[in-house]
């Protein structure tokens, strides 16, 4: 089977520049990862920047560098895309790979800027038969799913609270922590936001706070902090028999469970051993492996247009209830609020 021809529009952080800064070689971006995969075959890059377009078509051997998206779907015939650019540019650039034939995109979160546009996204997929996958990435990680799995299997009893810490913006940040958030606990009934105090170090992207209310009758709270003092992405799971602490940064946890030990009235939490998958590989290395196989198989990708959609949908749950300060509930039937994103 041949492999398929591959490019890349935005050559940025997520794009390719991740791996400049990765000591112990792990892929981070999806370049490495078009470029490690012996199905796929990194072909094109495109970028409005001239001097990352020399740099990286150097660093991962690429002769096909553009400036234009136009110019690089024309002349490069390619089976797969991924789309590194500013949210408020996806749906033009899925139109345009849409008109040239394309198999799969791989799209960066969020989706997009607005709720019609990530739908008309989801349309144009459809309709064209393009496998479109949402770059969620703890989506593609083994990791997550036994953490879901040890949650189902009640290893810390029912679930009494999740408490989130998270910095850098509500739709930069929290596109990751909803979709993780979903995936453990099923869909969210209502949202109550408030703008945090803490800034987010960018005014189109603040920082929220809220309480999320499942359907399964679970409470979440979302907690932000300054990320220009240090960062932090941290899931913490009290269950009536235990607990886990989930640092979605490094992938990692610790799991407590409940012991009498040393303890005169109540019972005390102790750390313990849980049972979690390990991947040798990056979750985007994993990403672009389900992109493929889903490609030549047509099965749906882990994390679907429709995952990208709710995720953006409680982002922009959270900036409404803020500003309209009262309680929103899902699913949105309107709304005009926009995502402004890095």
């Amino acid at each position: 089977m041949r492999q398929l021809r591959c490019g890349i529009i935005g050559c940025g952080r997520i794009g390719c520049s991740f791996d400049d800064y990765t000591k112990n070689k792990t892929i981070r971006t999806h370049a490495g990862a078009y470029f490690k995969n012996h199905t796929t075959k990194l072909v094109a890059l495109c970028d409005i920047d001239k001097d990352k377009l020399q740099k990286y078509g150097k660093k991962f051997k690429v002769t096909g560098i553009y400036t234009n998206s136009s110019e690089m779907f024309r002349s490069e015939h390619l089976d797969c895309v991924s789309i590194c650019t500013l949210p408020d540019s996806h749906l033009d650039l899925v139109k345009e790979a849409a008109s040239h034939g394309i198999k799969g995109i791989f799209l960066e979160k969020p989706m997009s800027n607005s709720l019609s546009n990530a739908k008309k996204i989801i349309e144009i997929c459809k309709k064209n038969k393009i496998t479109l996958a949402i770059d969620h990435q703890r989506r593609f990680d083994p990791f997550y799913y036994s953490v879901k799995k040890n949650i189902k299997q009640s290893k810390i009893g029912k679930i009494q609270l999740v408490n989130l810490y998270y910095g850098a913006g509500i739709a930069n940040t929290c596109s990751h922590v909803f979709d993780v958030l979903r995936m453990f606990f099923g869909e969210v009934e209502s949202v109550s936001g408030n703008f945090s105090t803490n800034e987010s170090g960018n005014k189109l992207d603040p920082n929220i706070d809220a309480v999320l209310k499942f359907k399964n009758g679970i409470i979440s709270k979302l907690n932000s902090i300054d990320v220009r003092n240090y960062g932090i992405l941290e899931m913490d799971i009290f269950g009536t028999t235990g607990r886990i602490k989930l640092n979605l940064a490094t992938n990692t946890l610790e799991y407590f469970k409940t012991s009498r030990e040393d303890v005169l009235v109540y019972k005390n939490l102790v750390l313990s051993n849980i049972n979690v998958k390990r991947s040798h590989q990056s979750a985007i290395t994993l990403g672009v492996k389900n992109l493929v196989r889903c490609i030549q198989t047509k099965n749906e990708p882990l994390c679907t247009g429709e995952d990208g959609y709710k995720s953006m949908e409680l982002i922009l749950a959270c900036i409404q209830s803020s500003i309209e300060r009262k309680e929103v509930s899902l699913s949105l039937l309107h709304n005009d609020y926009k995502i402004n994103s890095k």
